[in-house]
């Protein structure tokens, strides 16, 4: 069964229902894909850059980055935590 349905308009745009884009949290401005997949159409939002996405912009050899997100994130507000402690 279908969560909502659109209709494509004349100049090949289609509206977002608002029930999807509060199920799915997508915003005015939000980039989706469009994939093909099995002979099916899927529609994806397009999510924050991932670790690997930033290594290769910064052009850090694969591999080179071995922490994960969480891991990153603790690491940032443990440093924080010791930057800013009262002396």
């Amino acid at each position: 069964m279908a969560l909502a349905r659109s209709r494509i308009t004349a100049q090949g745009q289609v509206s977002v229902p608002a029930a999807v884009m509060r199920k799915f949290g997508l915003a005015p401005g939000d980039y989706i894909d469009w994939e093909g997949r099995d002979g099916q159409l899927q529609v994806r939002k397009v999510g924050a850059f991932s670790l690997g996405d930033v290594a290769t912009a910064l052009g850090i050899q694969e591999g080179v980055l071995h922490k994960t997100g969480p891991e990153l994130l603790e690491g940032v507000k443990e440093r924080m935590r010791r930057r800013h402690a009262l002396r």
